[in-house]
């Protein structure tokens, strides 16, 4: 079975270096095939968008500001969509998004210190979103609609999708998805497994609590009531295993490292291990 950097390094493939994939003229084809939009589709939307540009022209002011509508996320939205991705990524929010769909650590910031893989989607301080392909020594290898637009006779306009080169430099970006963190976490627990445990690692306790998705959180004392809760406490992606019956948990310590827990039939009862530890997780009531 295909990786989900797999599944996007075969949609990327699709995209010729050294070519400017055009809306017109001779690959038009592969461009719509790329981001969901045509040619003749870009020209009705630059129209009703160019009124406002106009009267602005007119009255010779500048145009910046409004809208101006480009291939950049029709182009990740396709690649969302080819590596089965939980949450559509053709998007500027993506950030936000993450976090309301539980699944944040997904959302690795421009200042981690980190690259992005083959098929991260990541957005630019400005209104813009690609997709990364590699890298070359300090040169990254991105893929990005979006290179063309308009311009100022919207008539003779066309986008373009194409491969880019240039210099690595974190500062020009806010972040990017990580779709290989976002394939993991993205999964749901069953319903059994969701809510507060009780974990005991030999003589040490602490509270914690399984969400559907995305970030388990451990506390030192036990919680006033058993509701959901979304802060606070130590954070690890919660990740489950193949055949949805086991759980891993890679919390942020890294000293802590990961937890891996199954249940025993018909009790409410986890046993796993962490490191070389043994695990117990109380189901709380």
């Amino acid at each position: 079975m295909d990786s989900v950097r797999d599944k996007a390094k075969k949609f990327l493939d699709q995209l010729p270096d050294n070519v400017n994939v055009t809306s017109n003229g001779t690959y038009g084809a592969l461009f719509t095939t790329l981001t969901g939009m045509s040619h003749e589709g870009l020209q009705k939307t630059w129209a009703t968008e160019d009124i406002p540009k106009a009267e602005r022209r007119k009255k010779g002011e500048s145009t910046a500001g409004l809208a101006t509508t480009t291939s950049c996320n029709g182009f990740t939205g396709k690649l969302s969509n080819a590596v089965n991705a939980p949450i559509y990524l053709g998007r500027f929010d993506l950030a936000a998004e993450l976090k309301k769909q539980g699944v944040s650590d997904a959302w690795i910031p421009a200042t981690s210190g980190k690259k992005p893989g083959c098929g991260d989607v990541f957005k630019m301080k400005k209104f813009h979103v690609g997709v990364s392909i590699d890298f070359t020594g300090d040169v990254w290898n991105t893929a990005e609609g979006g290179q063309g637009g308009p311009g100022q006779d919207y008539t003779q306009g066309f986008d373009i999708v194409k491969r880019k080169h240039q210099t690595w430099d974190p500062s020009t970006l806010e972040g990017w998805v990580d779709i290989e963190v976002l394939a993991r976490i993205a999964v749901k627990a069953p319903k059994w497994m969701i809510g507060w445990w009780r974990f005991e690692i030999g003589a040490a306790r602490e509270f914690v609590f399984v969400p559907e998705k995305g970030v388990a959180r451990a506390f030192p004392t036990a919680p006033a009531a058993l509701t959901p809760v979304s802060e606070g406490g130590r954070t690890g992606a919660l990740e489950v295993e193949p055949g949805g019956n086991r759980v891993a948990i890679t919390w942020t310590d890294e000293k802590i490292g990961q937890d891996r827990l199954g249940p025993l039939p018909g009790v409410p009862y986890m046993l796993g291990e962490r490191g070389s530890a043994q695990v117990q997780a109380f189901r709380l009531k």
